[in-house]
C-alpha cells in the first residue's frame, strides 16, 4: 500500500480487529490484543505498511501465536518470518514486537519489488509466504486471498468464518460477514 493511501487507526480498532478474527480455538484477551496492536500500529508505522494487512498475516501464518514455529524450525514467531530472510534467530522472532517489524519490513520490500503490476497484492502475499508450494506452482495459489479476507474482516471488525476458503477477490466480501464456527 502506499503512504498516501494509509489511514490512521487507533490501537482500540485494530485490538478489536484481532479479536475479531481469531481463531475460536485459540482465545486472545483483550489485554494481549491491545499489546498486538500497539505492536501492529509501530510496525505499519515504521513500513509505511496497512496495519490490517499485518493482521491478515498473522492470522493465517500463527493464529496470532508469537511462539509459534513451522514445522522446519525456520519460521518463527506471529508473522511466521523465515529466519534465513531475517537478521535475527527464531529464539528472537519469537517476540511478537520484533516479529511484527520484520513482517512489516518483509511485506514493505515485497510492495515495492511487485509495485506497478496489475497482480500486485497475490504477487506481494504470495512472495511473502515463500513456502516450496509457490516457488514450484507460482503466483496460482490462494494464500493472498486468505490474507486479503482476514485483513478486510478484522477492517471490519467481522469475524472472517469464511476466510479460509475464499476462492476469488469477489468472494471476500461474502466470506468476511460469514461467522466462525466453533
Amino acid at each position: 500500500m502506499t503512504p498516501a493511501l494509509l489511514v490512521l487507526v487507533s490501537t482500540t480498532q485494530l485490538a478489536a480487529g484481532i479479536q475479531a478474527v481469531h481463531d475460536p480455538w485459540v482465545p486472545i484477551g483483550t489485554e494481549r490484543a491491545q499489546k498486538y496492536a500497539a505492536a501492529v500500529e509501530a510496525a505499519a508505522a515504521r513500513y509505511q505498511v496497512d496495519p490490517f494487512e499485518l493482521i491478515g498475516v498473522a492470522r493465517v501464518e500463527s493464529l496470532f501465536r508469537a511462539r509459534d514455529v513451522g514445522p522446519d524450525g525456520k519460521d518463527c514467531g506471529i508473522m511466521q518470518t523465515r529466519t534465513t530472510v531475517s537478521r535475527y534467530s527464531c529464539r528472537r522472532l519469537k517476540n511478537y514486537r520484533l516479529g511484527f517489524l520484520e513482517g512489516a519490513r518483509e511485506l514493505s520490500a515485497f510492495g515495492k519489488s511487485c509495485f506497478g503490476r496489475a497482480d500486485f497484492d497475490r504477487c506481494r502475499f504470495n512472495r511473502y509466504n515463500g513456502g516450496i508450494r509457490y516457488v514450484r506452482h507460482g503466483f496460482h495459489g490462494r494464500y493472498w486471498l486468505r490474507v486479503m479476507c482476514f485483513a478486510e474482516a478484522a477492517r471490519a471488525g467481522e469475524a472472517g468464518g469464511g476466510c479460509r476458503e475464499v476462492k476469488s477477490r469477489r468472494g471476500i466480501a461474502r466470506a468476511v460477514t460469514r461467522p466462525s464456527r466453533a
